[in-house]
């Protein structure tokens, strides 16, 4: 039997969910949300729907995310799943019931992007996985709207996360949720280390060409093995390879080391100093120091 199900408050305030990406351009997001059939048989009930249910102010729903004219969702069977909006399995059984739909604005994802995350939580929602108030339909679709950029409305999963709580067994979105800030958190200083050494790149001078004469081919070999081509002219300084080497590793600090030449030992130490002076011609093979 295909086990999808959730819980939360019964009569939510709005039918209406608000995006957390305001500026977002991608497809429009919606959440279809179902509520149990009570004119189902107790052979066709979903498990739990007739003790929960009848909690005062609670309510046990099933929900699916709908993008792109699927609707996606998890379940025991399955695991994650895609179907026609508003055609959940469980309907046709008639454990499930439409009950509305919720807005919930545009996706900050590209198709692509979209594609990734869904790949992302199949490997996270295996149909073993599930269970009934720990890791349900809803707590998937909570995570899909997150990496959406849009929200999630509270109410539909609420009483899951309550008896959760209660049992003092952790948040699997919330858990998740923390996961995916301290990525994003990453993926946004990587970001801005690019941001900053393509501002560094774009001040440096001009690279002579392969036919241009007196001209020195530097192989760089920074810290953490990161190695980088470049040609100078003779003419160049010292200074002028550590501004290169300076704009192609966020680790290096500017004032923060010296170029050394293994054979013959030797470390520049002058950065006025021409490449022709130091005695570097035709091809060269430095190091990064930090002092």
């Amino acid at each position: 039997t295909n086990r999808i199900m959730g819980a939360g408050e019964s009569q939510p305030t709005s039918s209406g969910g608000s995006a957390t990406n305001s500026n977002a351009t991608g497809p429009v997001v919606t959440l279809n949300v179902y509520k149990p059939n009570q004119n189902a048989g107790p052979s066709n009930r979903t498990a739990g729907t007739n003790t929960v249910s009848q909690v005062p102010g609670m309510g046990i729903y099933h929900s699916g995310v709908v993008i792109n004219g699927r609707e996606y969702t998890f379940g025991g069977g399955g695991g994650v799943v895609d179907h026609a909006p508003g055609a959940a399995y469980g309907q046709k059984n008639g454990n499930w019931a439409f009950y509305q739909t919720v807005q919930l604005g545009k996706s900050k994802l590209t198709g692509n992007q979209i594609k990734s995350a869904l790949s992302e939580l199949r490997g996270k929602f295996h149909g073993s996985s599930y269970h009934l108030t720990g890791k349900n339909c809803n707590h998937f679709c909570e995570l899909f709207c997150m990496k959406l950029g849009v929200s999630y409305p509270s109410w539909v999963n609420r009483a899951a996360k309550m008896a959760n709580t209660m049992q003092g067994v952790p948040d699997f979105v919330e858990q998740e949720k923390q996961k995916i800030i301290i990525e994003d958190r990453k993926r946004q200083e990587k970001d801005k280390k690019l941001k900053e050494l393509k501002a560094r790149q774009g001040q440096l001078k001009p690279e002579p060409s392969e036919k241009e004469k007196n001209v020195v081919l530097i192989q760089i070999n920074c810290p953490g093995g990161k190695k980088a081509r470049r040609r100078f002219r003779e003419s160049d300084t010292i200074g002028d390879v550590m501004e290169f080497v300076y704009a192609m590793d966020t680790q290096v600090q500017r004032k923060g080391f010296n170029l050394v030449q293994t054979m013959p030992r030797q470390t520049f130490s002058d950065h006025r100093m021409s490449l022709s002076s130091a005695g570097l011609k035709g091809r060269a093979n430095l190091f990064v120091r930090k002092c």
